[in-house]
């Protein structure tokens, strides 16, 4: 006996909630169950729910954690996109009098997938207990004999250095400091500045960010090098004023930065605790920050402010080194690529005017932009999503089983 519509999506949805992974195509031909009791009035979940809850089941590989089907079926993607897509036959999606079409989830375009995600991935942090915001502090020893310093520039470059020298013993601080600017190209220091935007809570896309920024007389005070440097130099001496090129790796940055300041980045610590908290600005991929701009737009209205901050401070911390290299490149869209790449001109002309100490080569402040991708690759930006929600929703369920367990 052949099962109806109705039992072959019943079942599905039961498979899919025990962790399964067949697509619906597959299944109606060789695991639909013609004895599965149908409740009355059960509608199947919508295409969109059931194919997201498909894929977060393939990725998992120690069990699907209970609950996350429910989440995402009970659950309809925030902002706008398409309407509920109603589940229906492969192959004979005949015409609805009214509504949205019904859908072969395989057929479902991939930014209502993550839309889908997205408002899933929100309810699981909201839920989660959370890392706090806050960032580490080390105290400067009123008795070192470090030279003082001063880190300035590239957001996410001035984090992963300032963490390697703190965890090394040499804190930022101190009477006259030799300052050390960390430049990268225009259009990477410009997606570093979008990167820290987000992880405090702004949900503004990568080409609005570029566009509101072209549109500005001015630039953001953390890739504005040469007024960094003209603000220092009164301060400290044009002499202790030092550009550094990064060379595209915080690790080789950092180690660069020891070098200008005459710093080891051996532990030095000598017993004391070293910070064991990240830098509050984290390496994320493109992908990454995207995800957790998406996520931003629907906190703002979800959550309190305090809220939103410790969940996005575990998003980005779960998004962390997850598929891709967090140097991954990302230059701006083409409209704006002569903006930017004069603006790269002007702080390389203003730099070498200033006469300060230069490190690296500062031709590559310029943008070059071939073959460098314009917006985050969307596909990664589902992988992403669906990961984060894998993940958020297995650690709720082992910290529900240890509850139980006490």
């Amino acid at each position: 006996m052949t099962a109806t519509f109705e039992q072959a999506a019943r079942s599905w949805t039961e498979h899919l909630r025990a962790g399964g992974s067949t697509p619906w195509s597959q299944w109606v031909v060789t695991g639909a169950d013609d004895q599965v009791t149908v409740p009355p009035g059960w509608t199947a979940p919508g295409a969109a729910q059931l194919e997201f809850v498909r894929r977060a089941a393939a990725l998992t590989e120690h069990g699907f954690p209970a609950g996350l089907a429910d989440l995402v079926f009970g659950r309809s993607g925030p902002a706008r996109g398409l309407a509920h897509l109603p589940l229906g036959w492969p192959g004979t999606m005949t015409p609805r009098p009214f509504g949205p079409p019904r859908t072969d989830p395989a057929d479902v375009p991939g930014h209502e997938l993550v839309r889908v995600g997205v408002g899933a991935l929100t309810e699981l942090l909201l839920r989660s207990p959370g890392q706090e915001p806050g960032e580490w502090r080390v105290r400067r020893r009123l008795l070192t004999r470090d030279p003082s310093f001063e880190l300035a520039g590239a957001p996410v470059t001035v984090a992963a250095v300032r963490r390697a020298l703190a965890v090394a013993g040499h804190v930022e601080g101190g009477h006259a400091p030799r300052v050390v600017l960390l430049a990268e190209p225009f259009d990477a220091g410009l997606a570093q500045v979008w990167s820290a935007r987000a992880q405090r809570g702004a949900p503004a896309r990568w080409r609005g960010f570029v566009a509101r920024t072209a549109h500005r007389q001015g630039l953001p005070p953390s890739i504005d090098l040469p007024g960094l440097a003209g603000s220092w130099a009164p301060r400290v001496g044009r002499e202790n004023v030092h550009v550094l090129v990064a060379p595209g790796s915080g690790a080789t940055a950092a180690r660069l930065a020891a070098e200008v300041l005459g710093l080891s980045l051996r532990n030095r610590l000598h017993g004391r605790r070293a910070p064991d908290a990240g830098p509050r600005v984290l390496d994320l991929t493109p992908a990454a920050v995207d995800v957790v701009r998406r996520v931003n737009a629907v906190l703002a209205v979800r959550a309190t402010e305090q809220q939103q901050a410790r969940a996005t401070r575990t998003l980005s911390s779960l998004l962390v080194g997850v598929h891709g290299s967090p140097r991954d490149p990302l230059t701006v869209p083409r409209p704006f690529q002569d903006w930017a790449r004069e603006r790269g001109a002007w702080i390389t002309d203003e730099l070498r005017r200033g006469g300060y100490a230069v490190h690296g080569n500062l031709d590559r402040i310029v943008p070059a932009f071939e073959g460098v991708p314009v917006h985050p690759d969307r596909d990664t930006v589902l992988r992403l999503v669906l990961t984060a929600c894998v993940r958020l929703a297995s650690t709720g369920e082992r910290l529900r089983t240890k509850e139980r367990e006490r």
